[in-house]
């Protein structure tokens, strides 16, 4: 016949216990999982401005006319402030705004939390000649998706003469990208 202890439930102690146990558990899966999601939403941003971009130069080359790619303001004119949508657009007589007020597509890149500034010498436009090459314009763009507890997930993506991108990503996720001529890029103050 089994003693009357054995058949006895947890003491208050050993529940505590646990409780405690389960508790540091789900707050380190609840780090991981912001995270993760952070990660996530800085790549989705990261694949819609390059997705940005070869639409840019897709339409740059089929229309066969000079593309513009920028933030509109309300006015439909280039502006430095990528929180706006993006347009791609024919830009024949080069005034950064669409010609006949058509623009060819829009995009929103910039989710929640997240940063997209430009390194265009205070222009914040790109433009892409018939030929898809760079019609004068280069720069790039800095990416940033802020993570709780965290240095931000960092991308650098540089259009180049040729009128292709090329992306850097902070690697190491200390917040920081160095360019191989030297300077070293973070995300701007906000």
């Amino acid at each position: 016949m089994p003693s009357r202890n054995s058949l006895a439930g947890y003491t208050l102690i050993e529940l505590m216990a646990t409780l405690v146990l389960f508790a540091l558990l789900a707050g380190m899966a609840s780090a991981s999982w912001n995270t993760v999601i952070g990660l996530n939403r800085h790549r989705d941003m990261v694949n819609e401005v390059q997705l940005m971009f070869a639409v840019a130069r897709s339409y740059a080359t089929n229309h066969r006319g000079l593309t513009t790619l920028c933030p509109l303001s309300q006015a439909q004119k280039c502006v430095d402030d990528w929180t706006l949508p993006v347009g791609i657009f024919t830009d024949r007589d080069n005034d950064k705004r669409p010609d006949d007020g058509r623009i060819h597509r829009v995009f929103q890149p910039v989710s929640q939390n997240s940063s997209i500034a430009s390194r265009t010498a205070g222009r914040g436009y790109f433009q892409l000649a018939s030929d898809g090459m760079s019609h004068g314009t280069l720069g790039s763009l800095i990416v940033c998706t802020p993570v709780p507890d965290a240095a931000p997930h960092l991308t650098y993506i540089a259009l180049n003469m040729g009128g292709r991108i090329r992306v850097l990503n902070d690697t190491d996720g200390d917040g920081r990208i160095k360019l191989p001529w030297g300077p070293v890029l973070t995300c701007p103050a906000r």
